[in-house]
């Protein structure tokens, strides 16, 4: 009996399951690195003795519009709901404007069912009366 030679077979490398696995490394050591969050400058005040600064820092305004459209400044209640000028609102404008000029915020914060007009009022009476710096409070 003769039996047949067997040939050998010839051992190869496969690349395709060598290349996989060295993207899934590397995928998970990019997702796993900590990011290097770059320090920004933030523009704090920070608090000091009353001696290193001499002017004053202006207090926030808050304009808050009640449902029934009642104005409140700093939870005075100012002008009627009705009157679309607010004379009064501007005067208190005016007023923390020329103690602080620019560097006054006013902060409008409406509640959740005012009406649109009445918002659009109050910005006109910071238009009206020069308010730079100016923002909504967030709900």
């Amino acid at each position: 009996m003769r039996f047949k030679e067997e040939k050998e077979a010839e051992a190869e490398l496969q690349m395709g399951p060598m290349i996989d696995c060295v993207f899934l490394l590397l995928l998970y050591f990019i997702s796993a690195a900590k990011i290097k969050v770059e320090e920004k400058y933030l523009g704090l005040m920070v608090p000091g003795s009353a001696s290193e600064s001499k002017e004053s820092l202006p207090i926030e305004l808050t304009l808050a519009i009640a449902e029934n459209n009642q104005v409140f400044c700093n939870e005075i209640p100012m002008d009627s709901p009705g009157n679309r000028e607010l004379p009064m609102v501007r005067a208190k404008l005016r007023q923390a404007l020329e103690l602080f000029g620019d560097k006054q915020p006013v902060v409008i914060h409406p509640q959740p069912g005012v009406r649109q007009q009445r918002i659009v009022d109050v910005l006109n009476a910071c238009s009206g009366t020069g308010v730079k710096n100016l923002s909504f409070f967030a709900n």
